[in-house]
């Protein structure tokens, strides 16, 4: 059982007595994820003053903040139902220790082993994964970019609402970084960042969830060139880099290389390698190290973070302690003086984006049973939301 007496805010939970589940708002690889419709929590649980003390605390915001179950599937074949266990348990494990504002809370667990089928955790609930924020971004930039008039370009923009979307992408890039840079400090790769582990909280703020596939460095054997004997082909191809896809020892860089292809995406509001199957992407991104273009609109020093985060040599890949500062300066760069818009943003043009469409083969996750490489199945707009 997970000890919680070492995070400032969770404790253990009753399902049958204290917590009424609702419906399910969103599901993963092996989980559901459940609206909380109710939390009695007894007055008297245990003689823990410590654990009466956080219990009290919670039940005092319970007015304030909506939270959501979350717990296995019950449709999973065996093997993925025991791999689910095992994840659930390493989440939980993982966030008990952990605090930082753009990683999502968890408030409670259940009072029993997190490796028994009936476990669950109670977390924040996010409204929005990033993936549908970018839909809503696409749509702002749409309805601002005024009018295409062939050589002339585009004409009658709404330039201080295209400004607020690059500032609030600017914002979210910076804040996963932040979230990131924290993990990192901590000795923790993450290993699956990508939009559908990133979501908003009902007041907007940007939170990193499901660590599953997180690992903690100082457990794992090093090699001599800084390298770690870990796991291959961890987490989704689309944001896996290089040497985690061919099995080849890797560090924390893996992530920053995950964050390259993802300042891409909120870059550009596009799919990295949307129309890519499992085969080509081994052979052209893998292999032979093709990227994706950035647009020449873009700041110079946006397109040399994104290139050295997903550079083929690790080495030459920026720590996040210097990707961090690159963001914040940037974002308080681009607020300007009170909140005026610095000429420099008319520089980043924000073209009309169309929902590209794009198929499942890259956003596999590796925990589960991997789909046939000529399926061609769209992706749908059904993530995860917690």
């Amino acid at each position: 059982m997970i000890d919680c007496s070492y995070h400032s805010s969770v404790f253990s939970i009753q399902y049958s007595e204290e917590i009424k589940a609702g419906r399910i708002v969103g599901q993963g690889g092996f989980c559901m994820v459940c609206k909380v419709d109710k939390i009695n929590l007894n007055d008297v649980f245990d003689t823990s003053d410590n654990s009466a003390k956080k219990r009290s605390d919670f039940k005092a915001s319970l007015g304030e903040n909506q939270y959501v179950m979350k717990t296995l599937r019950t449709d999973l074949p065996e093997e993925e139902y025991v791999k689910g266990i095992v994840d659930l348990a390493i989440e939980a494990d993982f966030l008990s220790v952990l605090s930082h504002p753009n990683i999502i809370a968890m408030r409670a667990m259940a009072n029993s082993d997190p490796h028994e089928s009936k476990f669950f955790v109670i977390l924040d609930r996010l409204v929005m994964t990033l993936d549908r924020k970018f839909n809503q971004w696409r749509r702002e930039v749409g309805d601002n970019s005024g009018y295409w008039l062939g050589p002339f370009g585009y004409c009658c923009a709404k330039e201080h609402f295209l400004y607020n979307t690059w500032l609030d992408r600017l914002t979210a890039s910076r804040d996963i970084a932040n979230a990131i840079y924290y993990l990192h400090s901590k000795s923790i790769v993450y290993r699956d960042l990508k939009p559908d582990n990133l979501g908003f909280d009902i007041r907007g703020t940007l939170k990193l969830f499901d660590f599953g596939l997180a690992k903690r460095m100082d457990t794992v054997e090093k090699s001599a060139d800084g390298m770690y004997l870990l796991t291959g082909n961890t987490g989704s191809l689309r944001y896996m880099a290089p040497e985690v896809a061919k099995g080849e020892p890797y560090n924390q860089s893996v992530d920053a290389y995950s964050f390259g292809m993802l300042f891409w995406q909120i870059c550009s509001l596009q799919t990295p390698f949307a129309r890519m199957s499992t085969r080509a992407h081994a052979d052209r991104v893998i292999q032979k190290g093709e990227r994706p273009k950035p647009d020449r609109s873009w700041p110079l020093s946006w397109i040399d973070l994104m290139t050295r985060s997903w550079d083929p040599d690790t080495t030459k890949r920026p720590d996040f302690d210097e990707i961090t500062n690159f963001l914040d300066a940037q974002v308080e760069d681009m607020r300007g003086n009170d909140g005026e818009i610095p000429c420099r943003s008319k520089e980043i043009k924000a073209k009309k984006k169309n929902k590209p469409t794009v198929t499942e083969r890259l956003d596999v996750d590796t925990r589960i049973s991997t789909i046939d490489d000529d399926s061609m199945s769209p992706k749908d707009d059904d993530h995860e939301v917690v």
